[in-house]
């Protein structure tokens, strides 16, 4: 079930419902040539949903309030669409958000882990015989303050304005 509104955006062969508030941006995000995967205009409201069922997601919830997130097909989409926004404007307070993480309203990059067949028979195994970890990055996403869409859409608009 959604949270938010949402519209179906569609460039080349890539399509998908995205919220309203981020369509626009993840259009420029795809005529950048950069792969989404998923997309939420605000990550606290989306989690907001869960509490009731999940009450120890209340402080998450809390926490990502306000903060729109894009997640990227590996890491180098990741980067892409930061190196595009830092490019595309001046060195101002949004190019700080984007890079600093100490900044008040700072973007966060988050890799998300997930552990790969670590419960197979042929897993490698601990010198006490239980299976030993093997993790992979599963997941790239960039969560930012939602007010920061616009600027980040314009920025891209400009960005590949210039690519032509």
């Amino acid at each position: 079930m959604r949270t938010h509104p949402a519209t179906v955006v569609a460039l080349g062969g890539w399509s998908a419902e995205v919220d309203v508030e981020l369509a626009a941006l993840v259009l420029e995000v795809w005529r950048s040539g950069i792969e989404t995967i998923h997309s939420c205009q605000d990550v606290g409201e989306n989690i907001a949903g869960l509490v009731a069922e999940l009450p120890h997601l209340e402080p998450v919830a809390e926490r990502e309030a306000g903060r729109a997130s894009i997640g990227f097909a590996d890491v180098s989409g990741l980067v892409a669409f930061h190196d595009a926004l830092g490019n595309a404007g001046p060195r101002d307070g949004f190019y700080d958000r984007i890079l600093h993480w100490a900044t008040p309203d700072a973007w966060q990059c988050v890799i998300g882990l997930q552990e790969r067949g670590s419960d197979s028979e042929d897993a490698p195994r601990s010198p006490k015989g239980t299976p030993t970890s093997r993790l992979a990055a599963a997941s790239f996403q960039v969560r930012f303050p939602r007010s920061d869409i616009e600027e980040a859409t314009e920025r891209l608009r400009l960005h590949n304005s210039a690519e032509k």
